[in-house]
């Protein structure tokens, strides 16, 4: 009896601990729930930049899922590529909400719970191609789209499918961008281009063409222009990046306007470009009789591309006189040329081929060639004592107030209007001319491909042909 007593005794004592235990956490819990409130998420908690804090879990993910849903339906996978674009299937990207609240640190950020169901593209492989499809970077492509989506950002889910191919799948490969260099009479460019035939651009490069004919001995100006032209060309018709890039003075007559490049290896004058993409590319020259055919091969750009000059303008030149004993009548030394300004363009089209952007590249400016007369020395009026005109030919006072020389005071500027004599075109020295201080026009390219002038080819005379005879208001400096 006494151990069953002593049994009973231990038992009852048990459940009174166990009791008092049961009431003391639980009378926590209660009071945080009824007393307290439900929990919610502390100050600085956010989601996806979403902020969640002072909510609740349930009150959270009702407010995640509906922004995940909206964010999702204005931004579809899109793969592009040469001729369409591909909507990737809505079972390829699973958010996990309810994921990512298991994980949610309290008071801190974090990202979106994405998954990746990479059999859903099954379905889409004719969309791609065998060949794309095949070599289809997909650990590489997930990232890029996880990245995005984990903080729903505001950017377009739109991606190159050449982006995310492996490199040097030369099945892939296609002429990107082709153009036609004329070559003039005399000029040798094949020194160049055994040099640069089969260059590769490599992704995310500059390329300097200076540098890349670097070991070429023989430098032949005019060669190098030509093909410097050619290649200038052919990048326009790309994605690729002008950095730097100069212009001659006149516009050669073997350039097209708006692709002229000009390259000056005393100046350091280059002609630079970049690739954005992260596939490489090959260029290929092939020369025949009278032009450089340059090729950029590698896989094909979402868009496509092209040349458009707008805001073209022509400057008349000016006639400069220069006066000398020697002239019996007007002699037309130099005959004038019409000066050029424009901006060029780049156009992009998407598959298409509707115009959808256009990039500003720069504004071309060519100086006018002035022309150049020779004249007799204007007679000198000699007034006498009556107030007539002598014998000489020279005019009365009332006439010399309202005639004056009318040669010199009489030629036009571009703008038509009178130049006169203060503009130094114009001189009454013996066999000679005057003029201010000569103005040069040309200028250097800067890094973000405007055009800048280089002097070659004119052999070291004034930059334009004037012969010391120049106006600094005939248009802007090059590379302006």
């Amino acid at each position: 009896m006494d151990k069953r007593w002593d049994l009973k005794f231990f038992m009852y004592l048990l459940a009174m601990a166990l009791f008092i235990y049961g009431f003391s956490v639980g009378g926590a819990f209660a009071y945080d729930v009824v007393m307290a409130g439900p929990k919610t998420y502390e100050e600085g908690t956010t989601i996806g930049e979403i902020p969640v804090d002072g909510m609740t879990r349930q009150e959270a993910e009702t407010a995640l899922r509906n922004r995940v849903q909206d964010w999702l339906d204005v931004h579809p996978v899109e793969m592009l590529t040469e001729d369409e674009t591909i909507v990737l299937s809505e079972d390829f990207l699973t958010v996990g909400v309810a994921d990512t609240l298991d994980s949610l640190q309290n008071g801190s950020a974090t990202p979106l719970s994405v998954r990746f169901n990479p059999s859903a593209l099954e379905e889409q492989k004719d969309s791609f191609g065998e060949d794309v499809y095949d070599n289809l970077l997909l650990d590489k492509l997930t990232a890029d789209i996880k990245s995005q989506v984990e903080v729903l950002a505001d950017q377009p889910l739109t991606y190159s499918v050449y982006d995310y191919v492996s490199a040097g799948t030369e099945s892939l490969y296609k002429v990107i961008a082709e153009f036609e260099q004329p070559i003039p009479d005399g000029v040798d460019v094949f020194t160049y281009t055994n040099e640069l035939d089969g260059l590769v651009i490599e992704p995310r490069t500059n390329v300097s063409l200076l540098e890349q004919v670097s070991d070429v001995p023989l430098h032949q100006q005019p060669a190098l222009n030509v093909v410097a032209s050619g290649l200038y060309g052919a990048v326009l018709k790309t994605n690729f990046s002008i950095i730097q890039r100069h212009i001659s003075q006149h516009l050669p007559s073997y350039a097209q306007k708006g692709r002229e490049a000009s390259l000056d290896l005393d100046e350091g004058h280059d002609f630079v470009f970049f690739n954005p993409n992260e596939s490489l590319y090959r260029i290929e020259m092939e020369v025949s009789e009278e032009s450089l055919s340059v090729q950029i091969i590698g896989y094909p750009t979402s868009y496509s591309y092209d040349v458009l000059i707008e805001n073209e303008r022509q400057i008349e030149p000016r006639t400069i006189i220069q006066y000398s004993d020697l002239a019996t009548g007007i002699d037309v030394k130099r005959d004038g040329e019409t000066g050029l300004i424009y901006d060029v363009y780049r156009e992009i089209y998407d598959q298409d081929n509707v115009a959808i952007d256009s990039e500003f590249i720069t504004q071309d400016y060519y100086a006018p060639v002035h022309k150049l007369e020779e004249r007799p020395e204007p007679v000198e009026p000699v007034t006498s004592e009556n107030g007539g005109t002598d014998q000489n030919g020279s005019l009365s006072d009332g006439e010399a107030e309202s005639g004056g020389n009318s040669e010199s005071g009489d030629e036009e500027n571009s703008d038509g209007q009178n130049d006169g004599n203060e503009d130094g075109e114009t001189s009454g020295s013996e066999g000679g001319q005057e003029s201010k201080d000569p103005a040069e026009s040309s200028g250097e390219g800067e890094d973000d491909g405007t055009s800048g002038g280089s002097t070659e080819g004119n052999g070291g005379e004034d930059t334009d042909g004037t012969g010391g005879i120049w106006s600094p208001d005939e248009g802007p400096s090059k590379g302006e």
